[in-house]
């Protein structure tokens, strides 16, 4: 996935929870906009237990926003 493609759904106002499912199945959920910051090529963000992760933009498969609606890679 493109940067671009990701900031449109990233940052819609009011925002819109989402959830992103890496090409390895593994998901990650954002349910608002401080979670993460999203450079060129990668979303940095912490897990559960205060971990930083770096999800690189290429790995995603899909992303299903709030109201359930899903968006290709």
């Amino acid at each position: 996935m493109r940067k671009e493609e990701f900031d449109k759904i990233a940052r819609q106002q009011p925002f819109q929870p989402f959830e992103v499912r890496l090409v390895d199945g593994r998901i990650f959920r954002f349910k608002s906009s401080e979670q993460f910051i999203v450079t060129r090529s990668a979303i940095i963000t912490v897990d559960e237990e205060a971990d930083g992760l770096l999800i690189n933009l290429g790995l995603i498969a899909t992303i299903r926003v709030g109201n359930g609606r899903a968006v290709k890679a």
